[in-house]
């Protein structure tokens, strides 16, 4: 989650970014079938995985989203390890849910910046201003 927050908030600061498109993503390849375990792992779910096939228009084994033009127009770097990221979210989410004092510790609204890219500390610090 952090990595998405990071890269929006870069999205929203950094001119070059104005009009394009890009994706925001971990930078590292992961199975689908890899990802529902963890999904399951961490839910509970006790579920068979039921493996179907490939439909006529699914013609990938696997997918992995480029994070070079993110790098490129707005200086995005995954901050976290995917499992690790994975793992922490839902604490993290419960986390800041119950802590307001922790959030508002790490947000940062500096003077002249605008209201609609009020940045959170040191992740815009990160990468050039194009």
């Amino acid at each position: 989650m952090l990595d998405l927050v990071q890269g929006l908030i870069k999205a929203g600061y950094y001119q070059s970014a104005v009009g394009e498109n890009f994706n925001l993503a971990s930078g590292a390849e992961i199975r689908v079938s890899d990802l529902v375990k963890m999904v399951n792992e961490a839910t509970g779910n006790k579920a068979d995985i039921i493996f179907r096939e490939r439909r006529k228009w699914d013609t990938k084994p696997r997918l992995l989203a480029s994070i070079d033009k993110a790098r490129q127009l707005i200086g995005y770097e995954p901050l976290v390890d995917f499992n690790e990221g994975f793992q922490s979210n839902p604490e993290g989410l419960r986390e800041f849910r119950d802590n307001r004092e922790k959030i508002e510790s790490v947000v940062d609204f500096p003077p002249g910046m605008s209201s609609a890219v009020r940045g959170v500390k040191s992740i815009c610090n990160a990468g050039v201003r194009h």
